[in-house]
């Protein structure tokens, strides 16, 4: 599948080579990142990213041009089906609070939808190399609802709890996240 490379040497080989042809965009970097960790089988994302075959093909040559191609990934996804439910309130809560009403902006929405279906960290879940780059994701394409995570909230939490706030449903088990037993589970290191 990946020509006997390690999963990280060929993760690297697939990043090195969707930069090369990126267009310069700020989606771009962290798309070269969730799309080379997808070949190399990181994070949870399923075929084509949840997106289906033809929006796949559209972002990749959107981002990336012509001269790259992807396959479809050989890799299992490991999503969260009870979640299904909740998909299309925290894409619309995403798109609400979008940049812009760009197809680049849409297709970050349904991906990170998608994501927040694994049971990791959600810039694992997506292949990120690391949080900062999901935050620059979230604070681009989303930045008003970014910047009310103002307290660093671990990301997936924070979005299900902007969906839980904007149902007007408070799960929250104490009055102030200071007195919650779960506060580091929620604003701890990840």
């Amino acid at each position: 599948m990946n020509g006997g490379l390690a999963p990280v040497d060929s993760r690297d080989l697939h990043h090195r080579t969707l930069l090369r042809y990126g267009l310069d965009h700020p989606n771009t970097l962290p798309l070269a990142e969730i799309l080379s960790s997808w070949q190399a089988g990181f994070g949870v994302m399923p075929d084509w990213l949840g997106l289906g075959e033809a929006e796949f093909d559209r972002l990749h040559r959107y981002h990336f041009g012509p001269a790259t191609s992807l396959r479809a990934s050989p890799w299992q996804s490991r999503l969260d089906s009870r979640l299904d439910d909740l998909r299309d309130d925290l894409r619309r809560l995403l798109l609400l609070h979008a940049r812009d009403e760009t197809p680049s902006t849409a297709w970050i929405a349904d991906i990170l939808v998608t994501a927040c279906q694994g049971s990791d960290h959600l810039w694992q879940d997506l292949g990120l190399w690391n949080r900062a780059s999901l935050s620059r994701l979230l604070h681009w394409n989303f930045p008003a609802l970014a910047a009310r995570n103002t307290r660093d909230m671990k990301w997936k939490k924070f979005l299900f709890k902007q969906l839980c706030e904007t149902e007007g449903i408070y799960i929250c088990r104490a009055p102030s996240c200071e007195a919650c037993c779960d506060f580091d589970d929620c604003f701890g290191p990840e």
